[in-house]
Parts: C-alpha cells; sequence; structure tokens
C-alpha cells in the first residue's frame, strides 16, 4: 500500500504497509516498521522503526509501539524489534517498549505498560493499568487483569490467570539489586486479587493463591494457600462450585473460556 505522504506527514519513507490499512492522520510511523494487511491504527499512535505488527491488528489512540530502552542515546544504539502477531487489539494509551514479543491475538488494556524483552505466546491479555517490569517469559492463553505489576525476571506457563492488583518481585533485600529472580508460576495457576508473590518462589500447576495471599515458600501443585505468609489450607479439588455438583475450578475454568 502506498500512502500520501502530503495527506500522512507522520509517517516516513520506507514504511512497509500490507493491504486495507486505515490510519489516523496524525500517526507517526518511522521508516524500518513493518505494517500487516488490514490494520486500523487511530490517532496520536507512535511506532518505532523496529516494529512489526501482524494482520487484523487494532492500535488504539495514544499509543507508542517499540519505545526505545534506557542507553537508546549512547552511539551506535539499534532499537531491538517489537514483533506484535496477527488479530491483536492494543487498547488506547498502552505503552509496549523494544525487545519484546506477543503472539497471535494479544490483547493490552487501557494504558497498559510493557517493558524491553517481554515475551507473551498465543492468546494473552495484560489489562488497564497493568506494568511489566522487562525481561518476563509467559506461555501461551494467561490473563492478567486491571492494575497487576509482574517484575523483572517472573516466568508464567500456560494457561495461568493473575487477578487485580497481584504482584510479583524480584529482589530478596530491596533495594538491592544483586541476585534478582522472580518468581515461576506453572500452568493453570490462579493468582487471585492482591496476591504478593515474592523472589524465587515457585508456584506449582494448578494451585490457587486465595486474595491477600503473601507467597514466601513453594506452593505444592493444586493446593490453595492463603494468609501472610501463606499456608497450605485444602486440595483445590476438595472445593465445591455452590451452583453445580462438582469441583469449583472445573467449573471456573470452562466458564473462563
Amino acid at each position: 500500500m502506498t500512502v500520501d505522504l502530503l495527506k500522512y506527514p507522520g509517517i516516513e519513507s520506507g514504511v512497509k504497509l500490507g493491504k486495507s490499512v486505515k490510519l489516523a492522520a496524525d500517526v507517526v510511523i518511522h521508516a524500518g516498521a513493518e505494517i500487516g494487511d488490514n490494520v486500523q491504527i487511530e490517532s496520536g499512535v507512535v511506532i518505532y522503526e523496529n516494529v512489526r505488527l501482524g494482520t487484523n491488528t487494532f492500535v488504539g489512540a495514544q499509543c507508542i509501539l517499540g519505545e526505545r530502552q534506557s542507553g537508546f542515546r549512547a552511539e551506535g544504539y539499534v532499537n531491538p524489534t517489537l514483533s506484535i502477531g496477527n488479530d491483536s487489539t492494543i487498547r488506547s494509551g498502552t505503552i509496549i517498549y523494544s525487545g519484546c514479543t506477543m503472539g497471535s491475538g494479544f490483547q493490552t488494556g487501557h494504558r497498559a505498560v510493557i517493558r524491553e524483552n517481554s515475551n507473551f505466546g498465543e492468546n494473552c491479555s495484560f489489562g488497564t493499568l497493568s506494568q511489566s517490569d522487562g525481561h518476563i517469559n509467559v506461555g501461551n492463553n494467561c490473563r492478567f487483569h486491571n492494575n497487576v505489576f509482574i517484575s523483572t525476571f517472573t516466568t508464567v506457563e500456560d494457561n495461568v490467570h493473575f487477578f487485580p492488583m497481584s504482584c510479583t518481585v524480584d529482589s530478596l533485600h530491596p533495594p538491592c539489586g544483586k541476585g534478582r529472580q522472580g518468581p515461576y508460576v506453572e500452568a493453570g495457576a490462579v493468582v487471585c486479587a492482591k496476591v504478593l508473590i515474592l523472589p524465587r518462589v515457585r508456584v506449582g500447576k494448578g494451585a490457587v493463591l486465595a486474595g491477600g495471599a503473601v507467597v514466601s515458600k513453594d506452593v505444592p501443585a493444586n493446593m490453595i494457600v492463603a494468609g501472610a505468609p501463606a499456608k497450605v489450607i485444602k486440595n483445590k479439588g476438595e472445593v465445591r462450585c455452590q451452583m453445580e455438583d462438582r469441583p469449583a475450578w472445573d467449573v471456573a475454568m470452562e466458564s473462563s473460556n
């Protein structure tokens, strides 16, 4: 697709635009960016030269994609690639730094911030006012609700849910930066509202961290923990749904799909 540079003064020569791209008149796209077919980009968006946007993607107003990393003023700095997969929705005010990868079907809420070298699999969502502090790895089908904070060096496997105001941290003795390592959350875990997961903790497959828990020790698979500090309460299979006579988390996972 070719554009009239007089009509779109913010689009530099050398931008690769796919077919049927819809652009607001005031978008800024730097030379080298690649925009897939059927992409819609709304007013006030800035897209740096390192960005690769997949087909059928929507970018809401006032987003910044491919934000430069610290040290960008140094001579010879090269902005790493930001790749966002097909069928993604980036809602207004979101900032995504360079060096990140997002699989197909990625979504953000409004004003999410995703720092450098954050990697998400397919069909993930990252909610309004949530922040990744960078250098995280997330699997497929993960949900991060509103106001979630994910520290650097956190690993999250497939099908994990983080509920509002939950948080991971990576420093054993803040503000000391030595030996930083975030938690590791295995597949299918549920992190309820206002949970704090401390550094180096491993949350087992299918575990449930009850609201407000402070998780300072490893959590066994399929167990519910609660309290501050968190302690094992019971196996999650023992919790029955009040509306259906079967395990509550079977019902919950079905309804979330």
